[in-house]
């Protein structure tokens, strides 16, 4: 073997530190593993467990909301029957009272925005007042009695 370039000792040594380096990574490595994937194996086998009960439960929940609609519908049939049956009766009797309903909705609907329209209209003209008097203050300073100022004042807003 020496002919070849390998050494007997050398060789030996490299056989046991392989072996050696074989046993430890089994130790350390190869056994966490193993066990990490054994419990991820479990894992998934439990999820697709419950992935089939779920399954299985949503099919019989689909199958008794089936049941229920066509049991709902049926009923809803009888009930739409003898409502239009008691319908065709009340029908002129409701029409009135909601007419006379909409009636009153929508006066008491004009009444509260012509009373809103008119606090609005007082409001921009208080203001308008008071933007103009403290223009003409401004504008004129101190020279002018309160009457004048006033009679200034209602004429600029006659005028606006």
């Amino acid at each position: 073997m020496e002919s070849l370039g390998i050494e007997g000792k050398l060789l030996l040594g490299q056989i046991v530190n392989f072996l050696l380096l074989f046993g430890i990574l089994g130790i350390f490595l190869y056994k966490p593993v193993v066990k990490m994937l054994e419990d991820r194996r479990q894992t998934i086998a439990e999820s697709l467990e419950n992935a089939k009960k779920i399954e299985n439960n949503l099919a019989e929940a689909e199958k008794n909301t089936k049941e229920a609609l066509a049991k709902a519908a049926q009923e809803a049939r009888l009930i739409l029957d003898e409502a239009s049956k008691l319908a065709s009766a009340e029908k002129k009797k409701t029409i009135e009272e909601a007419q006379k309903q909409s009636d009153r909705i929508i006066a008491a609907a004009q009444n509260e925005a012509k009373l809103m329209k008119d606090g609005v209209i007082r409001e921009a003209r208080k203001e308008i007042v008071a933007v103009v008097t403290l223009a003409l203050d401004k504008i004129v300073g101190t020279g002018l009695d309160d009457q004048d100022k006033k009679k200034l004042t209602y004429k600029a807003i006659k005028e606006i």
